[in-house]
């Protein structure tokens, strides 16, 4: 290894400053990923879902990634959670319970714990400390490096995504008409009881005449 690459690992070390904000920033996301997973109160998970991410800008700001910050704050944090916002608000399901762990959800736990997995086997890898850190080039983070990167490595992963954008849009559409349609028919059936509490009210007598007269054919 050459004696200068050996020096600069051996005197590099992160500033204590960047260890405790990505300390902190992770923790952050972290909490407001499993309040996002555990609320059942659909209002609730999508604000928290919303403070994951800025908490993950935050991070990729730390990591001097400004241009990922920003479309994570524009893109994620604005238009794709108005999205979801404007869905649960159309629904309008009420919260029953304030955790959502069920018996049925014993599927997610476990994919839980197999990412937790695959998490630590991938951090307890290390980074290697015997040689220099790499030199960041001049384009790191700029539209044009990422958008290289992106729609030439990652093109088909990036058109997956956007599919599943496209279903998610059509299925809330779909979810939110046929909700409708159940609100309607309940506000009817609630419409024709109360007028057949009215009738029987005011007319207490014509609700007892069928009876009294097929009992006198009889």
């Amino acid at each position: 290894m050459n004696p200068a690459n050996a020096t600069a690992a051996a005197t590099y070390s992160p500033p204590v400053g960047d260890i405790i904000l990505f300390a902190i920033m992770a923790a952050w996301v972290v909490g407001f990923a499993l309040v996002t997973i555990t609320r059942r109160n659909p209002v609730t998970a999508v604000m928290s879902l919303v403070a994951t991410f800025f908490g993950l800008a935050a991070i990729y700001a730390a990591l001097s990634a400004h241009f990922l910050a920003v479309v994570q704050v524009l893109v994620y944090a604005g238009a794709i959670m108005v999205l979801f916002i404007f869905v649960v608000m159309i629904l309008n399901r009420e919260e029953v319970a304030p955790l959502a762990l069920r018996p049925m959800r014993l599927l997610g736990v476990v994919a839980a714990a197999y990412l937790f997995f695959v998490f630590w086997k991938v951090v307890s890898q290390g980074v290697a400390t015997d040689v220099a850190p790499p030199v960041v080039p001049e384009t790191f983070g700029t539209v044009a490096s990422i958008g290289d990167l992106l729609f030439r490595e990652f093109l088909y992963p990036f058109e997956a995504i956007s599919l599943l954008l496209l279903v998610a849009i059509v299925g809330g559409v779909v979810v939110s008409r046929s909700h409708q349609k159940e609100v309607a028919a309940l506000r009817a059936a609630d419409y024709r009881k109360q007028v057949e509490q009215l009738a029987s009210a005011d007319y207490p007598g014509k609700q007892e005449e069928p009876s009294a007269s097929a009992g006198g054919h009889h």
